[in-house]
């Protein structure tokens, strides 16, 4: 694809989620956002919990869905993401995320080690509504 396209495919446990051809793609990752465009070099790499965002390359209109956890391949003009939940943010426009809630939530992240077991699905939990409250604005 030299017309400065590639293809996005996202799946989750319930499968195929989004198939487009794209311009470019934003793609949450630990160390902070990921960019893709045509041509990039082969890549494998974990997904974080958030927001990935891509132009699809037939309207030009900017698209986002919710992402939590998986990884990412990139080869050959085809970026695929496996990922543990996706959430077109279409789909979560009556989803509303509480400040208070929120806070507290950080808050109680912010006591705990990192060694704690509950320290992994507290963080998820505040990463994704975090996302969500973005998604919102």
């Amino acid at each position: 694809m030299s017309d400065g396209t590639f293809q996005l495919k996202v799946f989750s446990g319930r499968g195929l989620e989004v198939e487009a051809l794209v311009s470019d793609v934003t793609v949450p990752s630990e160390s902070g956002e990921l960019g893709f465009l045509p041509n990039h070099c082969d890549y494998v790499g974990l997904i974080a919990t958030g927001i990935t965002q891509y132009t699809d390359a037939g309207d030009a209109s900017a698209k986002k869905c919710l992402i939590s956890g998986g990884i990412c391949t990139f080869s050959n003009n085809v970026l695929t993401l496996l990922a543990d939940t996706v959430d077109k943010a279409e789909e979560l426009t009556s989803v509303k995320v509480s400040d208070d809630e929120l806070a507290l939530l950080e808050a109680e992240l912010e006591q705990l080690s990192l060694y704690d077991p509950a320290w992994e699905v507290l963080s998820q939990k505040v990463a994704r509504l975090q996302a969500l409250k973005s998604l919102a604005h």
